[in-house]
């Protein structure tokens, strides 16, 4: 393997993983096709099957691994992930793609075969780790789509795609493409019955003649704790969710803005207001006002239609580690955390506790790959006020104040989960039904902050406000 094209790695079997690849055009292509054809997925549940547009699907059995490239490039043969990572070598699985014409191009899933049951995406990680002692015969690889061939970037239909790419691969071995199948909706529904529901494979994919492309795959229930809350002052809006980890620290899963009825909603604040707890984190919900952050007391369950491991660019998501000592929080940095996708609150688990079994982080691994869940230890930089402006009204005797804050975060260097500034506007007025209001926004730049900033002041601030600072 060309050193120019490829640097470092470890031992896998008789070839090396873990290893970068030296090519910034070559990346960008791949990552650039993650974004394209991530932008195209929709998660679906079965029950949510005859809501689909149309009734003609060409489907394929979802496997459960990683999405890495098959790359024939300057006479090489190797596997590469859409980050740049590499695994590449003496392996049988590209042994037996050596006649790919030079500069072709396979998405896939890279998986591994089991003896029992369906293979899990925890089971590539696990090959990996066992280094050169790792059976390279367990290796697979799934191949759907053509990304590019010799001549250039495919621009034919996904059916004649997959054609092309079922020619190319010939379906030696470990390495073959998927068998899609063209069927209707009854089809697709008693095909997930007899295939998914019965533990057979993790899903299925059905992409649609627009382009389109469903993963349907059971609902995933996860136990979590309530950290915070958002609320318009009469009921809850979201909540934010925690895990714990086996140290017994909380790591942020996410929010859950879909709780149910206005009644349920109410009762939900109603049990959350007494909890109320100290904390210097400032974390806003979809919405853009802040959390209001709690006790850790109230477990409940969700659903959700899938969890996202890593953003569209490749790079791992992650959320903040948190811990709770002497009713206050506090932050101690990022980790690798997969995001929930289309989460619905279930009901509050009153038969569920705090505790590193109820609600354990581990809920999750075996839906995603996660390499990392060490967090981020260096102690960040303090953020730094670049514009603060008070306003206040006085209205038949009630005080009304507005402020404006304008921070950079000095972080993003250290941390690429931070952004680089932050606009954030506090609104209270207490004639108000709900009297305090809150708006963040986010911006790369000290100009984008600014102009984010004169906007809410040219909405909000009309005649008969005074300035204070």
């Amino acid at each position: 393997m060309s050193q120019e094209l490829i640097s470092g790695g470890i031992a896998f079997g008789s070839g090396k993983a873990h290893a970068s690849l030296q090519c910034p055009e070559l990346i960008d292509h791949l990552s650039a096709y993650k974004k394209r054809v991530a932008g195209n997925y929709r998660a679906i549940l079965p029950e949510d099957i005859r809501t689909l547009p149309g009734d003609g699907f060409l489907v394929s059995t979802k496997i459960d691994g990683e999405l890495w490239f098959l790359i024939s490039y300057s006479g090489n043969i190797f596997f590469s992930n859409p980050g740049g990572k590499v695994i590449f070598g003496d392996l049988p699985i590209l042994k037996a793609a050596s006649h790919l014409p030079d500069g072709t191009i396979i998405a896939g899933e890279l998986h591994v075969k089991v003896d029992n049951g369906r293979c899990r995406v925890g089971d590539l990680s696990a090959l990996i780790s066992k280094g050169a002692k790792a059976d390279l015969s367990k290796l697979c690889f799934a191949a759907f789509d053509l990304v590019k061939t010799q001549e250039s970037d495919t621009q034919l239909a996904y059916a004649d795609r997959l054609t092309t790419l079922q020619k190319l691969l010939n379906s030696e071995n470990n390495l073959f493409a998927v068998d899609s199948q063209e069927i209707d909706r009854q089809q697709l529904v008693d095909r997930f019955s007899s295939e998914v529901m019965s533990g057979q494979s993790e899903g299925l994919i059905a992409r649609l003649p627009t382009g389109l492309i469903f993963k349907l795959k059971p609902a995933i229930t996860i136990d979590a704790v309530v950290i915070a809350y958002s609320s318009n002052g009469e009921m809850a809006r979201s909540l934010l969710l925690g895990l714990m980890l086996p140290d017994g620290v909380m790591q942020i899963f996410g929010g859950c803005g879909n709780l149910g009825t206005d009644e349920n909603r109410k009762d939900l604040l109603n049990k959350l207001m007494p909890l109320h707890a100290n904390s210097p984190i400032r974390y806003p919900s979809d919405m853009g006002s802040l959390f209001t952050f709690v006790r850790p007391q109230i477990v409940v369950e969700i659903k959700v239609t899938d969890l996202q491991a890593d953003r569209s660019d490749g790079s791992p998501s992650k959320s903040m580690k948190v811990e709770f000592k002497e009713n206050a929080w506090k932050g101690l940095g990022m980790a690798s955390c997969p995001r929930p996708i289309h989460p619905v609150l279930i009901g509050i688990r009153e038969d569920k506790i705090i505790n590193v079994t109820d609600i354990r982080f581990q809920q999750i691994a075996d839906y995603v790959s996660l390499p990392d869940l060490k967090s981020v230890d260096e102690i960040l930089p303090t953020s730094t006020i670049i514009r603060r402006e008070v306003w206040s009204k006085d209205s038949k005797g009630l005080v009304a104040i507005r402020k404006l804050l304008i921070w950079k975060t000095n972080k993003q260097a250290h941390d690429d989960g931070y952004p680089n500034f932050v606009v954030h506007w506090t609104d209270y007025s207490p004639g108000r039904a709900s009297p305090l209001d809150k708006e963040v926004k986010l911006a790369q730049d000290e100009a984008s902050a600014n102009a984010l900033a004169e906007a809410m002041v040219s909405e909000n601030i009309k005649k008969g406000w005074e300035k204070l600072a």
